[in-house]
């Protein structure tokens, strides 16, 4: 499928994430879909001007990888990690990084001449999950976003719960434990002190000076100043007995900080996010969901769920996306302004050929929430399944990027393919809903889907 012309295009924006160690300038539809990213280094030296520097090359970077100009903007949305005031657009203050007192939105608003929205980056994260990831159809949701530090953002309808000055979902900053290990903020025992992939760390390299064992030694050549998500999920994986047990005590943390959030908002789904939960949700999740379940405080009617991010890296992205809409005027939450991707259509599917919008195709195809047709890699299910017949959750995962409703799967004329039991958990764990079928029949009921969605349709042998 051909990359549109200018004509063709929906509004454009751009969305950027500001974190502790990049930089991620996202260019997108205003249909959601994804157009391209770029990403860079934070600076660590030469102050906000370094920062601001590498914001704008960032955003000149991702405008120019897709041949869009500057007067194509409808309007910008950026996340920053800190206390942001929205209206002004200024950055209030900001822990682990030098931006306290930038006027980030004028500044920008003034190089690319387009209205900027500029938002604390979990509560960002939030909005990208209630309006695309794994919050939507919902009324209200909580994102918990655990990395280097614990954010989160709460979400009603469309409208974040910003609080009386600036600074509500700080539930990095609650207190868990009286008297506990000192956060970075200053306080003692803090949730983020406890849970945190900067506590895990801390946990860790203390009791490896008491002479405990880990594989990460060998993994990370000795040198523990920073165990990155990937690796502890590689620990993991191995049966490490150190880092299991640490990684258990800190994700029951997260389960009673969970709790507390239902008691006290009672929103309709929770959404972990973040590095730690991407990396490691698979082992976190069940740990969270066995704290909720036994919970002796009983609700009128069911709701509460917790559920793992659609979006991942994106999130923060998106969610900027959305703020900068509604910035604009055209809220993503409001009816009138809600813009769905132009999909293909998919005219015939027969033994080996597949038609989508008049091209006859000999192979199997992806079609993501961009509408995009892509080729399979047949690769990816045999290294991992033996077989292109089995769907793991690797797969899925890449199917299922931009955060689709549903997604459909055609399994062959005599219905050969199937899902892993891990692929399905996958989609249980972000409110995707799946539907397989023969691939005769997954012609009708993708193309008279009319919500957001992708496929994946097995055509050869």
């Amino acid at each position: 499928m051909k990359n549109k012309t200018k004509a063709q295009r929906h509004r454009i924006y751009l969305g950027v994430d500001i974190g502790g160690t990049k930089v991620q300038a996202s260019l997108v539809e205003e249909t959601g879909v994804l157009l391209q990213r770029e990403r860079c280094q934070t600076p660590r030296d030469g102050g906000s001007e370094a920062v601001l520097l590498a914001l704008s090359e960032s955003m000149n970077a991702v405008l120019e990888a897709e041949g869009i100009g500057r007067d194509e903007l409808t309007a910008i949305g950026i996340g920053v990690p800190g206390v942001v005031d929205p209206d002004s657009g200024n950055v209030v203050g900001t822990p682990n990084m030098s931006l306290t007192g930038v006027a980030v939105g004028p500044l920008m608003e003034k190089e690319f001449k387009v209205p900027v929205a500029v938002g604390n980056d979990c509560n960002l994260g939030a909005l990208g999950e209630q309006w695309l990831g794994s919050g939507r159809n919902t009324a209200s949701m909580m994102g918990i976003f655990v990395g280097t530090g614990i954010g989160a953002g709460f979400v009603q309808n469309g409208l974040l719960w910003r609080g009386a000055r600036e600074s509500a979902s700080e539930i990095g900053h609650i207190v868990m434990q009286v008297g506990g290990p000192k956060c970075g903020c200053g306080n003692l025992g803090c949730f983020e002190a406890l849970a945190s992939r900067s506590a895990v760390e801390r946990d860790i390299r203390e009791a490896v000076a008491a002479g405990r064992t880990t594989s990460l030694v060998d993994q990370l050549e000795g040198d523990l100043s920073m165990v990155r998500s990937g690796a502890l999920r590689r620990a993991l994986a191995a049966g490490d007995e150190l880092v299991t047990e640490v990684m258990r005590r800190a994700t029951e943390t997260l389960g009673y900080a969970c709790l507390t959030v239902r008691h006290l908002l009672d929103p309709e789904v929770i959404v972990l996010g973040g590095g730690v939960a991407e990396a490691c949700g698979t082992f976190m999740l069940p740990i969270v969901r066995k704290i909720l379940d036994a919970d002796q405080l009983p609700g009128a009617r069911p709701g509460g769920h917790v559920l793992l991010s659609a979006l991942g890296d994106d999130a923060v992205a998106l969610g900027a996306i959305a703020l900068a809409r509604i910035h604009a005027g055209r809220s993503p939450f409001k009816k009138q302004f809600a813009v769905a991707p132009d999909y293909p259509t998919i005219t015939s599917a027969t033994f080996g050929e597949i038609t989508v919008d008049k091209e006859v195709l000999d192979y199997d195809i992806y079609i993501p929430v961009s509408g995009q047709v892509k080729r399979r890699k047949k690769k990816l299910a045999k290294k991992h399944h033996g077989s292109s017949h089995v769907i793991g959750p690797k797969e899925i995962d890449r199917i299922c990027r931009g955060g689709p409703e549903v997604l459909f799967i055609g399994t062959g004329q005599t219905d050969q393919v199937h899902l892993t039991e891990e692929a399905q958990q996958f989609l249980d764990q972000r409110a995707i809903r799946c539907q397989t079928m023969p691939t005769a029949e997954v012609v009708e009921a993708y193309n008279d889907s009319k919500r957001r969605k992708a496929a994946l349709v097995h055509v050869t042998c």
